[in-house]
């Protein structure tokens, strides 16, 4: 009999990747994995929509000027300083909204549209 080595539940390749929103570039998408913001700053955000759930896309990258994101028909600017202390999940899939989808159990799930009436 031989033993099968697996990876510990908590090893970096089972981690996902987060990057502080500063470091995506233009077109990326993303969302919100942590932050070591103000839990005013938090609500905030929230108020405009930016939580966990909500995934966007990078149109203007941080740096010396705001770092611009644009979520549900909207764009947000944000500070360099607030930008490098959100922490982003990267998101690689072929469409949008799927990453969001899978984002936790937490999340809302999307609205199903009825069947069409015959």
């Amino acid at each position: 009999m031989s033993a099968v080595m697996t990876e510990p539940p908590n090893s970096p390749s089972q981690q996902p990747i987060r990057l502080p929103l500063t470091q995506l570039k233009p077109g990326d998408r993303a969302m919100m994995a942590s932050s070591s913001i103000s839990a005013e700053d938090r609500e905030i955000l929230r108020a405009m929509g930016l939580d966990e759930r909500c995934e966007f896309k990078v149109c203007r990258a941080g740096g010396s000027g705001p770092c611009i994101i644009q979520f549900d028909g909207s764009r947000l600017g944000l500070s360099p300083d607030l930008a490098r202390r959100i922490l982003t999940r990267p998101c690689d899939c072929p469409e949008a909204g799927c990453c969001a989808a899978d984002a936790s159990s937490t999340a809302t799930p999307a609205p199903v549209a009825p069947p069409p009436r015959p």
